[in-house]
C-alpha cells in the first residue's frame, strides 16, 4: 500500500509523435507541486416553458474539454532536456570533446517549432493508499519560468496546455534517471555585457503563443494549438527580473539610455569529465526596462531590473544544457 498522501505521488512523461495520440510514459520527474486538471464546459438551455423554475435534465449538455496547469520541479543535471525541448522547440546536440570526454553532451535549445506534445501521467494517492493514474495527452508547454534565489534550489515551473484527461490508462511504474544532482544558487553566476553582476534573485520566463481556442464542430476536444502572436507579432516572449544591491549607475544608465546587452546566466554543477561540468547556461540579448532605485528604509538599497529578450539579428536567446544525456 502506498503512503496515503501526496508523499507517494508520482509524475511521468512520454514523447508523443502526433498531437492526438498518447505516448507510453517512460521518464519520471521529482516535483514540488502540480496543478494539472480537466476543465469540462456545460451547455445549458435558455428555452422557456410554463411552470419550470429549475434547469431540467436533458436541457444541459457536455461541451468543450481542456486540460492545463502548472508543474514545479527542482532543476536537475540530467533528464531536463525533454522539458527544455518542449519549452523552446528547436534543439541541436554536440559533444565538446568526444575523444577525451565521450560522456559529455551539450544540447542547445533555441526558439523553434513546437513539438507534437507530451503525455503526462500524475499518480495521486487517495486516503486508502491507492495511487490513481491521471493521464494527460497532447500537453504543450505554453510558458515556463526558471527561478533562483539565495538559499534555494533552482526551480523550473512549466505551464502546460493539454488535450484531454483520462483515468483509464494503467499507472506506470515510476522510474527516475540515475546520477541526478540538483543545482542551487551556490552554482549560479550572472554576467551582463561581459562583466560579473551580483544578484540575490533572478526569474527568467518564456511565453509560447499558442492558440487555445481551436475547437470545431463534431468534437469536444481541441485541435492542436498552433503558434500565434503572444504579444502582437511576437509568437515568443522572453522576459525576466533580476534583483540585487544598488552598487553603481551602470544598470540604471542602461535603462535610461535604452541600451541592450548580452546576459549570461550560468549554473555549473559537478564535474563530468576533464574540464566539463554539468551546466545550464542561458545566453540572451536583453533590453533593460527599469527601474530607479529607491530608499524604503535604512537597509542596503536594492535594485530591481526587469529585462526583455530582443533579437538583434545575431542573438535572441539560447539555453545550453551540458549533461551526460546523449539525447533529450
Amino acid at each position: 500500500m502506498a503512503i496515503p498522501s501526496g508523499l507517494d505521488a508520482q509524475l511521468m512523461t512520454g514523447e508523443q509523435t502526433s498531437y492526438a495520440t498518447a505516448a507510453t510514459v517512460d521518464r519520471g520527474y521529482e516535483f514540488r507541486a502540480e496543478a494539472l486538471s480537466l476543465e469540462a464546459q456545460r451547455i445549458e438551455s435558455s428555452g422557456l416553458r410554463p411552470g419550470k423554475r429549475v434547469l431540467r435534465t436533458k436541457r444541459w449538455f457536455q461541451g468543450q474539454r481542456s486540460v492545463g496547469g502548472e508543474i514545479t520541479m527542482e532543476l536537475g543535471t540530467v533528464s531536463f532536456g525533454r522539458w527544455f525541448k518542449h519549452a523552446f522547440g528547436a534543439v541541436s546536440t554536440a559533444q565538446p570533446d568526444a575523444t577525451n570526454a565521450p560522456t559529455v553532451y551539450k544540447h542547445t535549445f533555441t526558439p523553434g517549432p513546437p513539438p507534437p506534445g507530451l503525455t503526462i501521467q500524475v499518480g495521486r494517492p487517495d486516503t486508502a493508499g491507492t495511487v490513481h493514474p491521471f493521464t494527460y495527452t497532447g500537453c504543450k508547454v505554453s510558458s515556463w519560468t526558471l527561478s533562483s534565489a539565495i538559499g534555494e534550489i533552482v526551480t523550473l515551473a512549466v505551464t502546460v496546455l493539454g488535450r484531454d484527461e483520462t483515468t483509464a490508462t494503467p499507472l506506470a511504474t515510476a522510474s527516475y534517471p540515475a546520477n541526478l544532482d540538483l543545482l542551487t544558487f551556490v552554482e549560479g553566476s550572472l554576467t551582463v555585457a561581459g562583466s560579473a553582476h551580483e544578484m540575490r534573485s533572478i526569474n527568467l520566463q518564456g511565453t509560447n503563443g499558442l492558440a487555445d481556442d481551436r475547437y470545431v464542430h463534431g468534437s469536444r476536444l481541441r485541435n492542436e494549438p498552433l503558434e500565434i502572436g503572444a504579444e502582437g507579432s511576437q509568437a515568443r516572449v522572453y522576459s525576466g527580473t533580476i534583483e540585487g544591491e544598488f552598487s553603481n549607475l551602470t544598470a540604471y544608465n542602461r535603462f535610461v539610455n535604452g541600451d541592450e546587452a548580452e546576459l549570461v546566466l550560468l549554473f555549473a554543477g559537478a564535474n563530468i569529465a576533464g574540464a566539463f561540468n554539468s551546466e545550464v547556461k542561458i545566453t540572451a540579448n536583453v533590453r533593460f526596462d527599469g527601474t530607479t532605485p529607491n530608499v524604503p528604509d535604512g537597509n542596503v538599497i536594492m535594485q530591481t531590473l526587469p529585462v526583455k529578450v530582443i533579437d538583434n539579428g545575431a542573438t535572441s536567446i539560447k539555453l545550453e544544457y551540458q549533461t551526460t544525456d546523449a539525447t533529450v
